[in-house]
């Protein structure tokens, strides 16, 4: 009993004494003023990613970033064409697999990418320049597999550029 009552004690001393402190004793720093009398500010930040907020930035101004004449497009921008893509937890990585063999067999100038994320698996086709490049092979495909032309689309994508 003792140690309780020793115990509320000095809890009620302790709250006491923190409760009777002002709240203009307590230091507040204003952010923006800090800023300013800290005087020049110095932001470092990769070029690939100027380009990439300027090429974000007209898109969303309205502006078509691939027709601007002063665009500046991050290198690795192209089309690639998606042939596949599924959730179904059981039979999509084999769909995938599969289709991206055939594709590959039938097509072997056009490198295939299968990835997952999550739930999708998705295959896409080539790493093209253009979107002119990319619908001119997507006729060539649609020919060879007439099953799979309701799939098949053009996505803009992140591509690998040969030299």
């Amino acid at each position: 009993m003792r140690k309780i009552l020793l115990f509320l004690f000095i809890f009620s001393a302790c709250s006491a004494i923190v409760y009777s402190q002002k709240p203009d004793s307590i230091p507040t720093v204003n952010i923006i003023d800090h800023i300013y009398e800290a005087g020049n500010i110095t932001i470092s930040q990769p070029d690939s990613l100027l380009l990439m907020l300027q090429f974000q930035e007209q898109s969303i101004n309205g502006e078509d970033p691939e027709k601007s004449q002063n665009s500046m497009k991050p290198k690795n921008y192209g089309f690639r064409i998606q042939i596949f893509s599924d959730n179904n937890a059981k039979t999509a990585k084999n769909e995938a697999r599969i289709k991206s063999r055939n594709v590959g067999s039938h097509f072997p100038q056009y490198r295939t990418y299968v990835s997952y994320n999550s739930p999708y698996w998705r295959v896409k086709v080539g790493d093209f320049k253009t979107r002119e490049e990319a619908e001119s092979a997507l006729q060539q495909m649609s020919k060879v597999f007439p099953a799979m032309k309701r799939e098949m689309r053009i996505v803009k994508d992140r591509i690998n550029f040969s030299n």
